[in-house]
């Protein structure tokens, strides 16, 4: 916001106007300098600086200035908030500055002046007309009041949006022309100064909607977990520069509205790549405006009225559904002619993103039609982990002297960096680490100390006033762990919690309320989802505040052990996921819950169940759901509803509730004895449970001795009867036992479609769909194929009917769509296949969004499923686009093995490549293969040389797709890098020589064809040698026969006769050891030489 205390009097060959835009530079008008390269600059109270002109630029529409002083000016002023008008109304603005209207006896004098600017003026001119009639000039008839203004800062609600720099003629006095902040801004040179003096990227603000919106200037940290905040920009952008040129090429295509989606994990770098996008923009002119919570129908009608390029940014978008279909219904109505970009930033795209699809058609085709990206681990970073870790230590360094803390010398990035780092966020947090204690172990538990010592001192530093000031470092640290631990709430709430923080809560409740105060202003606050103000955030970045709360609780278990009869069903589900993360830094938490479930066993058994399907770490989590279990702290009739609770899906909780239905069979077995209905019940639970899981043989078995006990009773229930059928028709396919699956199948179909008949209800149609699913597959897999798919298109049918009524029904929908899909690729029906798997896929994303837990690993089946179609078809580049998917959703069901992931994705591109390649997509081909060598790259470079062999077998796939677009000459040169990587890894294994060979062949070929004969023969007599000493026959005589075609070809006879005969005795060899099989070939050895040489052809 404008300060008084930054405004600048500047003499030079004038007097004039400044304004302090960093603690030496000078933003001023420039025909107040005349011919001058110098000026002296004043602000109030301060003594006269000498400053040299930096910048300047005079033609049209500029007349500004840039000034560097040889001192400080204004001591670590805050980053200045640039912007822009943006709609057609008048708006109200500010001008400080030096005038003759504000001065007394013939000198200037500062003042504030405020008048109105009209956008609409400064579209031909890019000047504005502000309308200064509320300040009446009183001042001599020869001369201007405002004389001095020139240079003056043009404010606008908070932001600087321009400098005054004329009084206009043919006014009296009433009109003053401003240079916009939008032109300033578009010159680079003026950028990077801006940049260079403040340490400060800047962005265009929109000033109408200024108040309301974010400051899209960087945060000022003030503690060592800040500098890591995304907006605090400590460290400069890197990396990913082909994800910020799509994204920059999308935002200033075309001139209408568009919507794109970001996703990606947290501390991936979504918000610092949106805020880089911001800075890029600024140089096209673009406003940047960072959605708040709180902005309503209002703002988004505003909002559609601008009449200057906009880039709207909402993040956690997810959590903002309403507000953001609301935005969109607004947007439709706004005519063409002017750009407005909107990026939504989540973590995910899942059921809120079809929400935002379901708005009005207007907005649902906006957003069918919006770009996709999504950010993955370190590896999609585009450079080496290595060098990113390098570039924060230089730029933390910075960081951490500005706060006044000592700097080290940064430890280097192969020490720290002993494992790959998920996340940008822990490169940075490492590095920052080194810096603080350079001397310390390099493990990340290493570099979390560091930095809450660090964070400790700022604590104590901001609670040096009564009455905090006679708190321990204890009491702040607990209130710190505490608000972490439990996350953002309100005021009330948080005043409630705090009395239950030990070593404060029996403080006098004056203190209490000092210590929400402190909470409040000590970390940034995030919005709530109804507007209420947070009371506090919590420490980040995320695993930093888990480190704390681990190790604190652990110290002192009452911080937990107090909140367990106090939060709410949310509150405590919240703070469970926390402490399920903060196991991974101590070892000792299982005690802490373990006495937590002892002392309230029934409330927090159901949360835990809660915590433990949405945590990527449930094992403390499930460890106190086995305490539950093993020393029987519940009634069955609670155990009966944990397992209600728990989906049969479920990928945290699997095998617990095996553990849990098996307890409730054997209370079954004890207390109804006599009732074999009940038994079968509860049978029939653990036999679905067990299929689950894949215990398919005991399953089975379970299933019969369910179906054993009805076989006791006169009449059976038809349902339960048929309900285990199917069980055992699931069991026997899985184990392959296809002609029994389909029996079971058959005699489950006449007991459900019986009872179905006499009772249409809901539970009997699920009951028969499912079966008719399963059924499917037996029938397809025994060669009825008519027959599957005409059980499957039923049960999608009445899935279908089910799901119109009750959403629960919706992932059976997925579920059945997916078979349907399966039987029409089996039967060839692509297209039919492709319908089908993009709807089970519409719904199956939906529903992992929801419970990824349990439905994530049917997700990745249809994906996959998805990608064979799409393959078949030839759509190489969904192809593509669907494997990424399909790496992310395997990362999250097995985050602890990153490697494999990738390894497994490389393989894929080049399976699509050389498939894209074989059907003359040459494009596609070349860019699946480039993308393949990238990601080998970068894992040879963070796992080491394990990963040679792919390397080398992408540079292979890369030559073989260039060859294929006849360019030859570049892959000649890839596959000579091909075959350097074979012959590397050749020192350590011969496992993979296959691969040495192939490129060697692919050198002969390609030297051949380009009459390069010399050089041929060596990569042929290479192959020999190569393959000298291993035992491979047939290899070492094609290899023979191979080299024989080059030293023809070069009239070399004596040789050529050597090593025809050499091939010629390992076929005869071959031959005896397997009669007739290579007689073809000695015929051709033969026979060889006898007619002139003719290069191969390709």
């Amino acid at each position: 916001m404008e300060e008084r205390r930054r405004v600048a009097l500047v003499e030079a060959a004038g007097q004039g106007s400044g304004y302090v835009l960093g603690p030496r530079l000078v933003l001023t008008a420039g025909h107040v300098l005349g011919a001058l390269d110098h000026a002296a600059v004043r602000t109030p109270g301060g003594a006269p600086v000498r400053c040299e002109v930096v910048w300047a630029r005079s033609d049209a529409p500029y007349d500004a200035a840039l000034l560097l002083a040889d001192d400080d000016l204004v001591p670590d002023p805050d980053p200045v908030r640039w912007g822009t008008l943006v709609t057609s109304d008048p708006s109200e603005v500010t001008v400080l500055g030096f005038s003759a209207l504000a001065g007394r006896e013939g000198r200037v004098g500062s003042g504030v002046f405020r008048g109105s600017a009209d956008p609409l003026e400064a579209v031909e001119t890019d000047r504005y007309v502000l309308d200064m009639t509320g300040n009446p000039p009183l001042g001599p008839a020869d001369g201007s009041p405002w004389a001095g203004m020139s240079g003056g800062a043009v404010w606008c609600h908070g932001v600087l949006v321009g400098v005054a720099v004329a009084d206009l003629p043919g006014w009296p006095h009433s009109r003053l022309e401003a240079v916009p902040a939008y032109a300033l801004l578009a010159d680079a040179s003026f950028r990077e100064l801006i940049r260079r003096h403040t340490e400060r990227g800047v962005q265009l603000e929109p000033a109408e909607f200024a108040d309301g919106a974010e400051a899209a200037a960087p945060l000022v940290p003030r503690s060592v977990a800040s500098l890591l905040h995304p907006r605090a920009e400590t460290v400069r952008f890197s990396g990913r520069r082909e994800l910020l040129a799509e994204m920059a090429a999308w935002s200033t295509e075309g001139d209408d509205v568009s919507l794109a989606l970001l996703t990606g994990a947290g501390g991936a770098g979504k918000s610092r790549i949106a805020r880089e996008l911001g800075h890029r923009l600024t140089e096209a002119r673009y406003a940047i405006v960072y959605l708040t919570r709180h902005e309503n129908v209002r703002h988004h009608r505003m909002l559609a009225r601008t009449t200057a390029p906009v880039l709207l940014v909402v993040e956690y978008a997810e959590s903002r559904v309403e507000q953001v279909r609301s935005l969109l219904d607004e947007l439709v109505r706004r005519p063409r002619g002017i750009p407005f970009r909107v990026l939504l930033i989540a973590r995910a795209a899942g059921r809120w993103w079809e929400e935002v699809r379901e708005s009005s058609p207007e907005a649902a085709d906006l957003a069918e039609r919006a770009r996709r990206w999504s950010i993955t681990g370190t590896e999609s970073l585009g450079m080496d982990a290595r060098e990113a870790f390098r570039t924060a230590a230089i730029d933390l360094a910075r960081g951490v002297a500005a706060l006044g803390l000592p700097t080290h010398r940064a430890r280097s990035a192969d020490t720290v960096l002993r494992r790959l780092p998920r996340t940008v966020l822990e490169i940075h947090m490492a590095a920052l680490a080194g810096l603080l204690a350079p001397d310390a172990a390099t493990t990340v538990r290493d570099a979390q100390d560091t930095l809450l010592r660090h964070e400790a001192a700022y604590w104590w530093k901001t609670s040096r006033k009564a009455p905090l000031d006679s708190l321990g470092d204890a009491v702040l640290r607990n209130a710190v762990v505490t608000a972490t631990l439990v996350g953002p709430v309100g005021h009330d709430r948080a005043h409630t919690i705090l009395r239950r923080v030990p070593r404060l809560g029996d403080q006098p409740e004056a203190v209490r309320h000092a210590v929400a105060d402190w909470l409040r202003d000590l970390y940034p606050r995030p919005e709530s989802t109804d507007g209420e103000a947070w009371q506090w955030g919590t420490l980040e970045p995320d695993p930093l505040g888990e480190y704390l709360v681990g190790t604190r609780v652990v110290e002192e278990p009452e911080i937990f052990l107090r909140l367990v009869k106090e939060l709410g069903n949310g509150e405590m589900v919240n703070t469970l996921v926390v402490l399920s993360r903060a196991a991974a830094w101590t070892d000792r938490l299982p005690d802490v819950l373990r006495r937590a479930v002892r002392a309230a066993p029934g409330m927090l058994a159901p949360r835990l169940v809660g915590a433990a399907m949405r945590s990527a770490e449930p094992a403390l989590l499930i460890n106190a759901l086995d305490v539950i279990l093993a020393e029987e702290l519940l009634p069955p009739e609670q155990l009966q509803e944990l397992a209600r609770r728990t989906p049969v899906l479920t990928q945290a909780l699997a095998d617990w509730s095996v553990r849990l239905t098996r307890r409730l069979a054997e209370i079954t077995e004890e207390r109804s004895a006599s009732d074999p209905v009940e038994r079968a019940g509860a049978l029939l639970n653990l036999t679905t449970r067990l299929l689950a899981v894949k215990c398919r043989e005991e399953g089975l078995g379970t299933a019969a001795s369910a179906l054993a006990l009805l076989d006791t009773l006169p009449t059976a229930p038809a349902l339960l009867k048929g309900v285990l059928l199917d069980r055992r028709t699931q069991a026997l396919y899985a184990l392959e036992r296809a002609e029994e699956s389909v029996v079971e199948g058959e005699k489950a179909l006449a007991e459900l479609s019986g009872w179905r008949a006499t009772n249409p209800n809901y539970e009997s149609t699920t009951a028969l769909a499912g079966l008719l699913n399963n059924l499917s597959y037996g029938l397809a897999a025994t060669g009825r194929l008519d027959e599957a798919l005409d059980k499957a298109q039923a049960s999608v049918d009445m899935r279908r009917e089910l799901a119109s009524r009750n959403a629960e029904a919706r992932p059976d929908l997925a579920r059945s769509l997916n078979t349907l899909s399966r039987h029409h690729y089996q039967a060839g029906h692509l297209d039919e296949a492709l319908k089908a798997a993009r709807e089970s896929l519409h719904v199956r994303r939906t529903a992992a969004e929801d419970s990824p837990d349990a439905y994530l690993t049917e997700l990745g089946s249809t994906l996959s499923h998805l990608a064979e179609v799409l393959l078949d078809l030839g759509d190489f580049t969904s192809v593509r686009e669907t494997l990424r998917e399909v790496v992310s959703v395997q990362q999250q069901l097995n985050p602890s093995d990153p490697d494999s992931r990738r390894w497994d994705y490389v393989r894929s591109l080049l399976d699509v490549a050389e498939l894209s390649a074989t059907a003359d997509a040459y494009e596609e081909s070349i860019e699946i293969a480039d993308e393949a060598v990238t990601l080998a790259r970068r894992l040879v470079v963070d796992r080491g040389r394990d990963h040679l062999p792919l390397l080398g077998g992408a540079f292979l796939m890369q030559s073989k797709t260039l060859a294929h677009a006849s360019r030859l000459a570049v892959a000649y040169r890839v596959n000579n890098k091909a075959a350097q990587v074979f012959r590397s890894v050749l020192r350590d294994t011969t496992d993979n020589v296959q691969g040495l060979l192939t490129a060697l062949n692919n050198q002969v070929t390609f030297l051949t064809l380009a009459r390069r004969f010399e050089n041929a023969e060596r990569a042929a007599a290479e192959a020999v040698t190569v393959l000298a000493p291993l035992e491979l026959p047939e290899e070492l005589a094609d290899a023979h026969l191979r080299h024989a075609r080059t030293l023809l070809a070069l009239d070399c006879l004596p040789e050529f006769e050597s090593a025809r005969n050499a091939a010629l005795e390992l076929y005869l060899r071959l031959d005896s050891e397997s009669p007739g099989g290579y007689a073809q070939k000695i015929v051709e050895v033969k026979s060889f030489g006898l007619e002139p040489p003719q290069p191969p052809s390709r």
